[in-house]
């Protein structure tokens, strides 16, 4: 028995000692991971611009299932919308009930833009571990984990929901920005990503400094029930 016990201390102390030597990297990388392999989860996504407005959809409630269902609710306009997603099939409904995103995407516009946005969507898992490869001179302070992001990366999230078939892609130019990130018990619990730069369309120049938080919840007690005309939509 007691060689057991002595034995269990060991691998303890051994998995301690390897976490404390992994490179930031690694620790976001594991963080990811063990958030992913949990059997659902919740998020809370909220962007706010330099002056303060808030993103174009409003804050982002997503829920997801291991191997499963993704669920995203947020407005577009103060008109709300669900959204169910699996695999590379989606469904989703505002006014009306609901549509597949080929359907909605049928009617250009504002919906053809936000089915575009839900076709390229990443959940915080698959985010924040492609991020992790984008962030440079990543370094642990204060409970976090925080780098510089790529300028690549960086341009192509200021160009996000801005390109248009048929049109000529904008330019983006003082393109910086930064990510942090937070693990506890060692999962990720929270992620901040800091962009900013000008775009230029045509002769329309903007000036973005944005801010994106995603914050994690309910971890192992999300409940994600998919109604009946959703699944259909689906199959």
């Amino acid at each position: 028995m007691k060689q057991i016990i002595i034995l269990g201390l060991v691998g303890m102390v051994a998995g301690a000692l390897n976490a404390a030597d992994s490179s930031p990297k690694e620790k976001i990388t594991n963080a990811t991971k063990q958030l992913g392999d949990q059997v659902n989860y919740s998020w809370t996504t909220s962007t706010k611009e330099a002056d303060g407005s808030a993103g174009r959809l409003g804050p982002i409630e997503g829920k997801a299932e291991k191997g499963g269902v993704t669920f995203l609710g947020f407005s577009v306009g103060g008109l709300p919308v669900e959204v169910y997603m699996k695999g590379d099939k989606g469904t989703a409904k505002a006014l009306e009930g609901w549509q597949t995103f080929d359907e909605i995407a049928q009617t250009g516009g504002t919906a053809a833009a936000v089915v575009r946005f839900l076709r390229s969507y990443q959940t915080p898992v698959t985010e924040s571990a492609s991020l992790a490869g984008k962030a440079t001179d990543l370094k642990e302070a204060d409970g976090a984990i925080s780098g510089d992001l790529k300028e690549d990366a960086v341009k192509e999230m200021l160009l996000f929901g801005m390109r248009r078939e048929g049109q000529e892609a904008p330019k983006t130019t003082d393109a910086k920005g930064s990510v942090k990130f937070w693990i506890k018990d060692g999962a990720l619990t929270k992620c901040e990503i800091k962009v900013q730069g000008k775009v230029t369309a045509g002769e329309r120049e903007s000036e973005i400094n944005r801010t994106t938080t995603v914050e994690i919840k309910d971890v192992g007690t999300t409940k994600l029930e998919v109604p009946a005309d959703a699944k259909q939509k689906m199959s």
